[in-house]
């Protein structure tokens, strides 16, 4: 699929909506190529476009807009937002409101760009899943192990846990359980734990899935997989960012699983630098894995804590190495509670369960 332009341009003449608007966006990665005065300023403007169409954020105050001239940017193939103070007064068709914050704006962008691509059905169903979606910056972190191993330690405490696999490149939930298949609608793998795989074939269908999920489940525990290039990954129209938006709309937390070594500390910088925390929903936590043995704090931890000051992380856990563990349950293709329910690496991954469900 082809990319969507991270350009925009915006026509509003109210300063302070325009700088917030602008403000945001820029933060999010966006090219804001042109802060218009008046409306022949666009005009000029678009006449230079040549391939990839910026988007038009304009406001109804912007000197020279008309309903004609709004009409015309549409009928070219530039996608409008249109803002007033008072959008239910407004003689433009598709007015709205100003955004309050910049969540706000991100999900207007998000939602509006992708629209054409997957648009869920409206759920008026009583939300009661607890979702928490897992993430690494770097392959190989163990995340669909620490993952999988949550959702199922969450179900040995009696909660009803659906585990979703939407790691796009690599899903492996399906094989580690020793599951023939997640892609045929939920599927119970043991006592309140059940699986869903997301694919490209059925992707608007699972997300409106995921929607129905919230009402049904008690915690919806998501392996995102690897996350590269965050910020242009929010507005991208390949198909395997899209459980990360949806995660990054609806999800309560987002855990990102790290190892301390330096390239993965680093690749973890360069997805923070990109996730703020008011341009996505979730709080933010993470989980420091094959920490080396050792009470003590280590170069290591101060690496870790280093990398992740541009977040007010919710909080940092840490699970130390303990490949053996590990390798069993890999090789035996069953949870860490089943393949040795005393090993360090599950006690571990039992007490974050507890601290989750808490």
């Amino acid at each position: 699929m082809v990319e969507l332009s991270m350009s925009a341009i915006t026509g509003i003449k109210d300063a302070e909506h325009e700088g917030f608007i602008a403000g945001t966006l820029y933060s999010q990665g966006w090219n804001i190529t042109l802060r218009a005065l008046d409306c022949d300023d666009i005009i000029q403007a678009l006449t230079q476009v040549r391939d990839q169409k910026p988007i038009l954020l304009l406001a109804t105050d912007l000197d020279g807009l008309t309903v004609a001239r709004v009409a015309d940017f549409r009928a070219q193939g530039f996608t409008v937002f249109l803002f007033s103070s008072q959008p239910h007064l407004a003689e433009y068709s598709g007015c709205i409101a100003f955004p309050s914050t910049a969540l706000d704006v991100v999900a207007m962008i998000r939602g509006s760009l992708r629209a054409p691509l997957i648009r869920p059905a409206q759920n008026s169903m009583i939300k009661t899943a607890r979702t928490i979606a897992f993430a690494s910056a770097s392959h190989g972190s163990g995340c669909t192990l620490i993952a999988s191993n949550i959702a199922v330690e969450l179900s040995l405490l009696g909660h009803k846990v659906l585990l979703v696999d939407a790691h796009a490149q690599f899903p492996a939930v399906a094989q580690s359980l020793g599951q023939r298949g997640l892609k045929d609608g939920f599927t119970s793998i043991s006592e309140n734990l059940w699986g869903y795989e997301i694919t490209q074939d059925t992707l608007a269908a699972d997300i409106t899935h995921l929607y129905e999920a919230q009402a049904q489940y008690q915690f919806i525990i998501i392996d995102l997989g690897t996350i590269r290039n965050f910020a242009a990954s929010l507005t991208s129209r390949r198909w395997e960012t899209e459980t990360l938006i949806w995660s990054c709309q609806s999800a309560d937390r987002l855990i990102f699983v790290t190892k301390d070594d330096r390239i993965s500390l680093e690749r973890l910088r360069q997805v923070l630098r990109e996730c703020t925390p008011n341009s996505i929903k979730p709080k933010i936590s993470f989980i420091h894995n094959l920490r080396a043995p050792g009470k003590k704090k280590s170069d290591s931890d101060e690496s870790l804590l280093q990398s992740i000051t541009p977040i007010a992380a919710n909080s940092v856990m840490q699970i130390v190495k303990d490949s053996r563990s590990a390798e069993r349950a890999e090789r035996d293709c069953t949870s860490l509670y089943e393949a040795n329910d005393k090993s360090a690496l599950r006690r571990a991954i039992a007490e974050i369960a507890g601290l989750i469900a808490k």
